[in-house]
This record gives structure tokens, C-alpha cells and sequence, in this order.
């Protein structure tokens, strides 16, 4: 059997102690799942970023861990590196770019020609470590450049990239510094995967009209060689999340909320604090609901939970006080001496707790204004009691939302249609709630973590290997 040899920016914490290695909760059911798919093949490898960095302008040393069978290989960044590649190119031109928020977009070539010297760095690394016949698989837009890299290096194996965010339209795709550069070292890889079918068609559009391609579905094809173009929505770890009997005897009891806020209605919003989940707008459609519904003042509370996230990003660190000086604002406005309608809370919960937080909320407010995927979707769907389920109320412009249809779907960017779809989910009948429930259950149910893992290896294995390496015009 063929090694699997994974690469992302970042390694996942570890845990320590005896029998109790591999990804630490907190990284959640995506790395072990791609923890799960490396133990299903002996001898396999995750590369990536250690988190530490260094002074010196390339430090090389490197950390070497094996757990449970498989070696983690971490490599440090230099200070320099992870101002102008992670904080700068990666957070200030890519992930706004492929969020679709061309205003946040910034491009300054000195951090792009960060970006390039850190592919190769990686390669440098990993392609010492890969046999003829591993699979390779990289993971988002930190590694975009990374397959060709590799490629030039000389080695041709079987390599795949997926991409955890969404691919943008064509005219954003063209705010690059060197767009049908870019899209020519992503036809490197022999498989490509996207969560959703809208993602892959806008990469198929930008692939043939900016770098050149063929579209014979479903291969993109460029100077001898075949690239895979797949859609493989991820999904979570149901046994994390599902209730057992006991989990379902606490929930009704409401042990984590019923101190905190009586038999008020609850909604719960659980987030990273980043500017793409829509935090300010959820609070703007939240008090608009309030002030338009008064008879629901002191009679529900909104929750949201946001995790630190880029603390050391500029945009972020603006994000925070935004949310903050909105959260007192709506707060002092509305609130009366017994009753806050917002408790906001700066940091992370274990999954344990999440999921009691789920199933003892009454709605889940996901509204992200732009998302690859978003997983609290399907855990808040996942977590719930069967008989009295919560609602989930979801942004149509979130990949979940392709998968999730039976959700109240609300525009994210609209004050009041989120606004309506809390008023939807708090009215909603039992049979109602039970009916979405089960539907909204079953799509989880096919999709989860271990099944993405296991589809994307399946097409990587198959994959077939660059017709003539040597010319690919990669």
C-alpha cells in the first residue's frame, strides 16, 4: 500500500501521554480525520508548520514525532517569514481575495515573494521524505504554489490539493499578482477538490481562460497532463457530536444554561472571530429583531461564543473592537437590570461543551457572508435531542448551505431577513422542527469527516501520472 504523505501550513496540537496521541480536540473532527486516513496507510507523513519561528532568516531545524504510527515532521518559520507569508500574504491578499471582500485585498510584492520562497521551503523539506509511489496531499490556500515546487524538484508522483475556502469568480481570481501564474502551479497537482460544485466551476473557468486549460470533464488538461476537478463537501466526526441518553437527560434539564438565563429562549452563535463569519451583521439583525418584536424583549438571549483568531492581524484586531463596542452598544440600548439580550464571550470551548451548548440552545444562528463549508452547521444538526430539536438558521452564501437546503436559509447582508429567520426558528412548531431535523440529519450523515477523507484518497489513488512530466507547462 502506497504512503499518504500530508502537507498543510500548520500541524495540529498534539496530545500527550500514553495511548492518548494524535490531534488534540480543539483542532477538531477535519484533523483527525486527516489524522485517520494517514493510520490507514503504514508508514504515512504530516508535514507542516511547527509554530515556532526563529530569528534566522531560514531556520532549519527540523522536528521529527512519531504517534501512533505516523511521523509529524514540523518546520519553524522565521519571524520575517511569518509577517510578509502567513499574516501578510496569506491573510491579507489570499483569504480576503477568495472570500469575495476585494476591498479587504491588499497586494505588496514583497509579501508575495515571501509566499513563493515558503512553497519552496516546504518542498525542500517533504521532497526528501517521498517515495516514488506516495500520495500526496496538500491542503489550502497556504500551498497553492507547493505541487510545482515539488514537480520541479523532480519529483512526479501522485499529488492532490483540496482547498478549504471558496474559489472566487473569475474577476476576483484576476486581482492576483500573477493570476494565470498561480492557476498553472495549482494544474500541477493530478487532483483537485473544492467542497461545493459553484467552487469547482469557478476554478474550471479561470483554469481554461486564464491558464490556457482544456475542460473534459472532469479533467482540466495542459501540456500532456490530466487534472482531477472534484467536489468533496466535508463533513464532521458524528460520535463527537451525537447525543447519547445521558447527554439527552442534562439537555432537557438545560444543566449548562438554565442558572445562566432562566426558561428565556436561547440562540447561540459560535464562531472564530474573523471579519468572513458575519458577527456585526448577525448583532445588526439580531437588535433589528428586537426593536421590530418587542414582545420577545426579555424573553430570549443571544449567545455568541468567538475564538481568538490572527490576534497579531491588523483586521482582526479591528474586528474585535468592532464587535465589542456593538455587543455593549445593543446591550445598553435594549437590556433592562435583570435581563443582557447578548452574552458575548472571547474564547474557545471544548467540543464537549459545544455540544451541550447545541442541543440546549433553541436556534443556532450560522451567517457567515462567506464560507468554504462551516462545520458548526453540521455539529449544531449532529448535536441535537431527535424529539426536540433546535433550528438551525443558516447564510445561503455558506457551502453548507448547498448540502443543509431545509435550514432557514437568510441572506447574511440583510439586517432583516436575519431578522426573519429568528423570528421563523423561535415561532416554529415541534412537528416542524422534527420534520427539518431528520432531514437535515441525514445529509450529515453522508457526508462526514472519515467519508471525505476516504473519497478524496480513493481519486488521488486512481489518479493517473503527468503523461510527459518533463514538459508540463506547469
Amino acid at each position: 500500500m502506497s504512503r499518504l504523505v500530508v502537507v498543510s501550513n500548520r500541524l495540529p496540537g498534539l496530545r500527550a501521554g500514553p495511548g492518548l496521541g494524535g490531534p488534540e480536540a480543539p483542532a477538531g473532527g477535519l484533523a483527525n480525520a486527516v489524522f485517520g486516513a494517514l493510520r490507514r496507510h503504514p508508514g504515512s507523513i504530516w508535514a507542516g508548520w511547527n509554530g515556532r519561528t526563529s530569528f534566522d532568516e531560514s531556520p532549519d531545524e527540523i522536528s521529527n514525532r512519531i504517534v501512533r504510527g505516523v511521523r509529524f515532521v514540523g518546520l519553524p518559520l522565521s519571524k520575517v517569514e511569518l509577517d510578509l507569508y502567513y499574516n501578510g500574504y496569506c491573510n491579507g491578499t489570499l483569504w480576503p481575495l477568495f472570500h469575495c471582500f476585494q476591498g479587504r485585498v491588499h497586494v505588496r510584492m514583497e509579501e508575495e515573494n515571501a509566499y513563493q520562497s515558503v512553497q519552496r521551503r516546504f518542498a525542500d523539506v517533504v521532497a526528501p521524505l517521498l517515495h516514488a509511489d506516495d500520495l500526496l496531499w496538500a491542503h489550502d490556500y497556504h500551498l497553492l504554489l507547493f505541487g510545482r515546487e515539488l514537480r520541479r524538484m523532480g519529483w512526479h508522483g501522485r499529488a492532490g490539493f483540496f482547498l478549504h475556502i471558496p474559489f472566487p469568480p473569475l474577476e476576483l481570481v484576476t486581482l492576483l499578482p500573477d493570476p494565470a501564474d498561480t492557476l498553472r502551479a495549482l494544474l500541477a497537482y493530478d487532483v483537485v477538490g473544492f467542497h461545493v460544485p459553484r467552487f469547482a466551476e469557478n476554478y474550471v473557468e479561470a483554469a481554461t481562460r486564464l491558464a490556457g486549460a482544456d475542460w473534459d470533464a472532469p479533467y482540466l488538461r495542459l501540456g500532456g497532463h490530466a487534472q482531477r476537478v472534484g467536489v468533496y463537501p466535508v463533513g464532521i466526526e458524528l460520535e463527537t457530536f451525537a447525543p447519547r441518553p445521558a447527554d439527552l437527560e442534562r439537555s432537557r434539564k438545560r444543566e449548562v444554561l438554565g442558572g445562566v438565563v432562566g426558561d428565556r429562549r436561547v440562540l447561540v452563535g459560535v464562531d472564530r472571530l474573523d471579519y468572513t463569519k458575519g458577527i456585526v451583521e448577525r448583532i445588526l439583525g439580531f437588535e433589528e429583531f428586537l426593536r421590530h418584536h418587542p414582545a420577545w424583549r426579555n424573553r430570549v438571549v443571544f449567545l455568541q461564543i468567538a475564538a481568538p483568531s490572527r490576534t497579531r492581524v491588523h483586521a482582526y484586531l479591528e474586528q474585535r473592537r468592532h464587535v465589542e463596542s456593538l455587543v455593549s452598544r445593543v446591550n445598553g440600548e435594549l437590556g433592562e437590570h435583570d435581563w443582557m439580550p447578548i452574552r458575548y464571550l472571547y474564547r474557545s470551548y471544548s467540543q464537549d461543551f459545544l455540544a451541550d451548548l447545541y442541543r440546549e440552545a433553541d436556534a443556532a444562528l450560522v451567517t457567515p457572508l462567506r464560507d468554504g463549508m462551516n462545520l458548526v452547521a453540521k455539529e449544531f444538526v449532529a448535536a441535537q435531542d431527535p424529539e426536540r430539536p433546535g433550528v438551525l438558521v443558516l447564510s445561503r452564501t455558506a457551502g453548507a448551505a448547498e448540502e443543509l437546503s431545509d435550514a432557514v436559509l437568510v441572506n447574511p447582508y440583510v439586517q432583516s431577513d436575519i431578522a426573519r429567520g429568528i423570528q421563523e426558528a423561535l415561532n416554529m412548531d415541534e412537528n416542524e422542527r422534527r420534520r427539518r431535523q431528520r432531514a437535515l440529519f441525514a445529509r450529515v450523515r453522508e457526508s462526514t469527516a472519515e467519508e471525505w477523507g476516504r473519497r478524496f484518497v480513493e481519486d488521488l489513488q486512481r489518479a493517473a501520472e503527468p503523461l510527459d512530466a518533463s514538459t508540463a507547462s506547469w
